[in-house]
């Protein structure tokens, strides 16, 4: 039996990626599947989204050149966006690297194992995309799917090679992503994740419309109590009133939206060539706050953009402090070979950035530990993850559980700790926990 090391890096997009990798090779041929020390061959999926995912991506291309060179590893196989990105310089870079395989091409790669080819770099497929019938394996926790709806991206951010590596926006059908959503509830999966580059988006090519809306009633469904559905990747220009009022109104979509802003100087979105409107966005959002109940908002906030002044970068202090997001990423811009704002100027320089990027971090942690505070003595939904657990709490133990609440989305957000004394739950379990204390990335309570 052959052994295998998959490794994966960079997005759930990607990891939706590795798991179809998986899917298309155990059907081939049964393999064990081990740590890339042990393996006969290991495939590396890779990220090329900014200057740390390559970094990433090429200190664990060595990592295995290494591993290769000790004889641990007969075959080594990289795939995915760094080689889609670079295609054209990786085979001079790491010469013991065996294949290359782009972003659109991985669904091949059982069979271009087995076959000695003409050359390294396999890059040139027609655009690929996944559907309900496509062999995939769940490498995460099985209460936990994550489902693509889309691939591709057709806005075209200043700042952003996506949409050079992974092409234009194709959205899989209502009826594929529902028999889909069939396969995983018979599977047992419980959190349901919908994603894409920009869910918003979803059905524009395949309908003429935004039809998230339309998908969002469809799985609402076909859920019961037990379920969640969860948006993430949802680009402000999706906000109309139609979403709003399916995402209000949907039972079993969790009150959690992850709607990247990037920033909200109207001039700085311009040169990022991202809609300039900014009050409409805010509009939208004030209304959620004010009809829906206990809504958790998370966005991604980008400092040091080309041309950013000290005003500009303070208007994201403000909105953060207007609109309290329970959730927000920031990262310093990273310049782009190629992309149209690598030419654009001023320069901010790193110095500032750093300094920018420190200032919203600690404003977040503030507007966090405000909103968890604020939540004590309320309920709210949560899903279990890790346990039972046990700890020390005088002369007695206590036992627990980790898991996240609602309004945080895996490996991004915070976690909760849940003081029960049932010491059945299973990890995937959705129940109902009153908040009794709130942390800043840390939610704790009692069943």
């Amino acid at each position: 039996m052959k052994k295998v090391a998959l490794v994966s890096l960079g997005c759930d997009k990607n990891l939706v990626d590795s798991e179809v990798i998986l899917g298309k090779l155990l059907t081939r041929e049964p393999c064990a599947l081990v740590s890339p020390e042990e393996a006969e061959v290991v495939i590396l999926n890779t990220c090329a989204f900014i200057e740390e995912a390559c970094q990433e991506s090429e200190a664990w291309i060595r990592k295995i050149v290494g591993l290769k060179k000790k004889h641990r590893a007969k075959k080594i196989v990289v795939a995915g966006c760094y080689v889609q990105r670079f295609r054209d310089s990786v085979v001079s870079l790491y010469p013991e690297v065996d294949l290359w395989v782009g972003v659109n091409d991985f669904p091949d790669l059982p069979y271009l194992l087995d076959r000695v080819l003409p050359k390294k770099v396999v890059a040139d497929s027609p655009f690929y995309l996944y559907d309900h019938t496509t062999e995939r394996v769940i490498s995460g926790p099985p209460y936990l799917g994550f489902l693509k709806i889309a691939e591709g991206c057709n806005n075209r951010c200043s700042f952003c090679v996506i949409p050079a590596i992974r092409g234009p926006l194709r959205s899989r059908s209502i009826d594929s992503i529902v028999r889909e959503v069939e396969n995983f509830l018979e599977m047992g999966v419980k959190e349901i994740i919908l994603i894409a580059q920009d869910t918003a988006s979803y059905g524009v090519d395949l309908y003429g419309k935004r039809a998230l809306p339309d998908l969002l009633k469809t799985l609402d469904q076909l859920l019961s109590s037990e379920h969640w559905l969860r948006v993430l990747y949802f680009s402000p220009q999706g906000l109309s009133e139609e979403f709003l009022e399916v995402f209000a109104n949907s039972k079993r979509v969790v009150k959690y939206l992850d709607i990247p802003l990037q920033h909200v100087d109207p001039d700085i979105l311009v040169k990022m060539n991202r809609p300039a409107h900014i009050e409409k966005t805010f509009y939208f959002l004030r209304t959620m706050r004010k009809s829906i109940p206990q809504l958790f908002l998370r966005t991604t906030f980008m400092v040091g953009f080309p041309g950013e002044s000290e005003s500009s970068f303070q208007k994201i202090l403000l909105a953060m402090e207007e609109l309290s997001f329970e959730r927000a990423g920031v990262f310093a811009y990273s310049e782009q070979e190629g992309t149209p704002a690598s030419r654009l100027f001023p320069k901010v320089p790193a110095s500032l950035k750093t300094q920018r990027l420190k200032a919203v971090r600690k404003k977040q942690e503030e507007i966090m530990r405000k909103r968890h505070r604020a939540l004590v003595g309320s309920t709210v939904e949560v899903i279990v993850e890790k346990g039972p657990l046990w700890e020390n709490n005088g002369s007695s133990r206590m036992l627990y559980y980790l898991g996240r609440s609602y309004g945080d989305a895996p490996d991004v957000d915070c976690e909760v700790k849940i003081q029960t004394r049932n010491k059945h739950l299973k990890p995937g379990t959705i129940c109902t926990m009153k908040v009794t204390a709130g942390k800043t990335y840390l939610l704790e309570g009692v069943l």
